[in-house]
């Protein structure tokens, strides 16, 4: 029975040794960058240089050839100049090598001559039974066994990324760690001449480490494989893509990268549509997505309790019906339920959603409506200026003030947390800071652990709520489908 791509990848993810065909102690190559990363990442398991010309390499005895090592080598790591690769792949089956990374560059993105290379080295590892990552790549980071053939060392997470570009690959590592998140497995594609995008996302959907996926997409080399494989995935996990190539002048310069074409921006959009992938429109977008679908839960439904002030509310309100949720006015019933206990304001307009104090409320009051709105059956998720303490309200004691703050952080971080009803705040500061507001690192580090996130403007709070109720639509009608 033919073995299944996802075990063929955790024999190529989680080695108990690695070859490295290349290997060098000439530090600006890449053969002795690739020993020194799986050294300084602490893999567990045995590394073989090769090298025909040296002895021993960064402390490592070195082999001529991988014929000469001695014992099973699970992985092979081969960073040898292009015209070399086809006899280095020869020497893998040989050596009955499981997997392969190629690190090498100069095949199909080149041109013709590489592109004969590339299908070269290609029918060699079909005729072993070898699958590689590669060629033209960075290689791959494995939380688990510690892998690494990366210029970057990830934390440990829960986001699997998927990149075309080697470069990119750690921009965006760097930037989700940046964020506070891990890194579950990171895979930079290359030019996928065997395995491909849809290969390591069938992969990733049945890691168990791996909580969510975050795609870099510069072209679709099979759209009906990677159709097949996220529809498995969506109702499980979160896929979220950042594809480029949105404009026909993009192919020549994609080709020319990772010899992958664009293909038509409206078809890719219908795609993750139909297959229930969420599309980001730029790296900061598709981040702010995986850390709010990593932090808050899944609303029920779409229909969003607003507090704020003013044009504020407008804004809120109108971003969210532009985006498909709803902002539903409250019943007579429920507004008395809003305002029981607190000292509503006569100016203020009833709150029929969105709640607007005008101008006069504490931080109770405010954590007083956000919590009363999480209890209402007809609010899915909240969305509110963030409760702070203004500095010429805040006359009280320390230990008032901390008494306070505890207050406020239960009230508001109940919601997430035992109502099941995601929270969003908006920090008043803007982009800048919160200079003009008292926040408590106490009350800071409360909102932080429920994984309440503030945004800066309320669009973007808005766009954060849109994602969780996008991709709760999607999980229920996939589940549905799959259990149907």
């Amino acid at each position: 029975m033919k073995e299944s791509v996802s075990n063929q990848l955790e024999s190529l993810f989680n080695p108990n040794s690695v070859a490295i065909i290349g290997a060098s102690s000439a530090a600006h190559k890449w053969g002795a960058q690739t020993v020194a990363r799986l050294l300084s990442s602490g893999f567990q398991g045995r590394i073989y240089p090769i090298n025909p010309k040296e002895k021993e390499i960064m402390g490592l005895t070195a082999y001529p050839s991988l014929a000469d090592v001695p014992g099973q080598v699970d992985v092979a790591v081969i960073t040898v100049r292009a015209q070399m690769v086809p006899q280095a792949m020869k020497e893998c089956v040989q050596k009955k090598v499981k997997g392969a990374i190629i690190i090498s560059a100069d095949f199909a993105e080149t041109g013709t001559q590489g592109l004969k290379l590339q299908q070269q080295t290609l029918d060699i590892a079909r005729q072993g039974g070898i699958r590689f990552v590669g060629p033209n790549c960075f290689g791959v980071f494995c939380a688990t066994s510690l892998l690494n053939t990366l210029p970057i060392a990830p934390v440990k997470g829960d986001i699997g990324i998927i990149s075309q570009s080697g470069s990119f690959t750690h921009m965006i590592a760097r930037q989700a760690m940046a964020r506070g998140h891990g890194v579950s497995k990171l895979i930079s594609a290359g030019n996928q001449a065997d395995l491909d995008v849809a290969d390591y996302l069938e992969y990733l959907g049945e890691d168990p480490a791996t909580r969510i996926i975050l795609m870099y997409l510069e072209g679709i080399k099979d759209g009906r494989k990677l159709l097949t494989a996220a529809r498995k995935i969506v109702g499980e996990k979160p896929v979220i893509v950042y594809k480029t190539g949105r404009n026909p002048e993009s192919a020549r310069v994609s080709m020319s990268h990772t010899a992958t074409m664009t293909g038509e921006d409206r078809i890719f959009d219908a795609m993750c549509r139909q297959v229930g992938m969420l599309r980001a429109e730029s790296l900061f977008g598709a981040l702010d997505m995986v850390s709010i679908l990593l932090k808050q839960p899944l609303p029920p439904g779409r229909r969003i309790g607003i507090q704020g002030t003013g044009g504020q509310c407008v804004i809120l309100a109108d971003t969210c019906f532009s985006l498909g949720m709803a902002v539903p006015e409250l019943s007579d019933e429920d507004a008395t339920f809003l305002m029981a206990g607190l000292d509503f304001p006569p100016h203020a307009p009833r709150p029929r959603n969105p709640v607007d104090f005008a101008g006069s409320h504490t931080a109770l009051m405010d954590a007083t409506v956000i919590n009363n709105l999480g209890r209402l059956d007809c609010i899915d998720g909240i969305i509110s200026y963030m409760p702070v303490t203004f500095h010429q309200a805040a006359m009280e004691m320390e230990d008032q003030q901390e008494a306070l703050d505890a207050r406020l952080a239960k009230l508001v971080t109940d919601v997430p947390m035992k109502m099941g009803k995601p929270v969003i705040l908006i920090r008043l500061g803007g982009r800048d800071s919160n200079q003009e507001l008292r926040i408590s690192s106490s009350l800071q580090k409360a909102y932080e652990s429920a994984g309440i996130p503030s945004y800066p403007t309320p669009e973007e709070a808005v766009k954060g709520m849109a994602t969780l109720v996008e991709y709760s639509q999607i999980k229920k009608h996939f589940v549905h489908q799959i259990t149907a």
